[in-house]
């Protein structure tokens, strides 16, 4: 954990500052202001420190901070004066951070491009690019603008498809519980009930209440058990090799699929037209918007289409040999390569491609309720009808 701590100290040239530093404990701070060739004469914790709200960043948070960036760019303050005042006013300390050090490295020259690739390594990897092709050009404000956007646009997605799931995931939670409870309390009695009888039931039923005389016997085992499983699983799903085997995997179902390959054309529609709109080449607007697709097959194909561009075929062409984009995205690509507008045709294309997205994440969240529904009856039903075949083939009963 570190401490935020204002300092006043003298140079090796005899001369005063003053500022605030971020280190582990005091000593760490005096170390670090001598590698400075600082020595202090004052060091105390920051009071501002309990004002922050929290202490890790969230996606919002950065997208936040570069929005309001621009926006005080887009006024005509100077960097530096932009930094002192976002981090006076910062309410995560870790972005707080973050921005002391850009604000540090802008100060000895550096610029803000390779100092946000360096000190805020969470950004997705557009973002340094963008800004850089935004000093280039003379357009940071623009640029800081469309990367807020193009950030918070990524949220909504992902908002959205967490929006779509997070009831069907408390369903199965509730259903899980609901399962436990029916072999730990219920079928045990069943067991009991039916124990001088079990070899004239079903052989469904009699798998049915062998789990639950197990669950019944073993029931906190096996509840640390499931804990262990899901914590596990959490751990697992984290992983970045599981998390790209589940994305590939998300790709190739039917409805997510879709969704997420309609988000990922309009990230890279948006990407490559925001680029090539703020002067980069097209090669270069390529290579920055591949960087934002999240499906693997379709990056490599991406890649393969500016390799292909690069060697002198037309962009439409290199798409529909490379991956898998609709034909009207293509037929448009086409069309905004002629008539000499194929930033703007990319930045409709984006705008179509992320309305579609949503269209399709209204229908995930429709199908997934009733799928889960559906899949928590079955196995409550299951247990039920093994148990009502167990107590009725108990029984003859004659007919007529």
């Amino acid at each position: 954990m570190t401490i935020s701590y204002r300092y006043k100290g003298l140079r090796a040239d005899g001369g005063e500052v003053e500022g605030r530093i971020s280190a582990a404990d005091e000593n760490d701070a005096v170390s670090q202001l001598s590698a400075r060739k600082v020595t202090p004469f004052e060091l105390i914790p920051d009071a501002d420190a309990h004002r922050y709200e929290r202490r890790k960043a969230r996606p919002a948070d950065r997208s936040r901070f570069l929005r309001q960036l621009s926006t005080l760019a887009r006024a005509g303050a100077p960097l530096l004066t932009c930094f002192d005042s976002l981090i006076e006013d910062e309410p995560c300390r870790e972005i707080a951070e973050q921005a002391r050090l850009v604000r540090a490295d802008l100060r000895g020259g550096s610029r803000l491009s390779a100092s946000m690739m360096r000190r805020m390594p969470d950004l997705p990897d557009y973002a340094p690019r963008l800004v850089e092709l935004g000093e280039a050009t003379g357009s940071l404000p623009d640029r800081l603008t469309e990367v807020s956007k193009q950030m918070e646009a990524d949220l909504a997605a992902a908002g959205e498809i967490r929006n779509a799931l997070a009831y069907p995931a408390f369903l199965a939670i509730a259903g899980l519980v609901a399962v436990f409870f029916i072999f730990v309390a219920v079928v045990p009695r069943f067991s009991a009930l039916l124990a001088n009888s079990r070899g004239d039931i079903p052989a469904l039923s009699r798998i049915v209440l062998s789990i639950g005389e197990f669950a019944g016997a073993n029931a906190v085992p096996v509840l640390i058990g499931m804990v262990v499983v899901i914590v596990l699983g959490v751990r697992l799903v984290s992983a970045p090799a599981t998390r790209r085997q589940l994305t590939a995997i998300a790709f190739r179902m039917p409805v997510i699929g879709r969704f997420l390959s309609a988000a990922d054309s309009a990230r890279w529609a948006r990407v490559a037209g925001t680029a090539l709109a703020a002067g980069a080449g097209l090669i270069d607007a390529l290579s920055l918007a591949e960087r934002g697709v999240l499906s693997p097959r379709r990056r490599a194909g991406l890649a393969e289409v500016r390799r292909a561009v690069r060697a002198g075929a037309m962009l439409e062409q290199a798409l529909r040999a490379h991956t898998d984009m609709d034909t009207m995205t293509i037929n448009l690509v086409r069309t905004g390569r002629l008539s000499g507008d194929l930033a703007g045709i990319l930045l409709f294309v984006a705008e179509t491609g992320e309305t579609e997205a949503r269209n399709l994440a209204k229908r995930v969240t429709a199908l997934a309720e009733p799928l889960a529904v559906a899949f928590l009856a079955g196995i409550i039903g299951l247990v039920v009808v093994s148990l009502v075949l167990a107590m009725s083939s108990l029984y003859d009963f004659d007919i007529g």
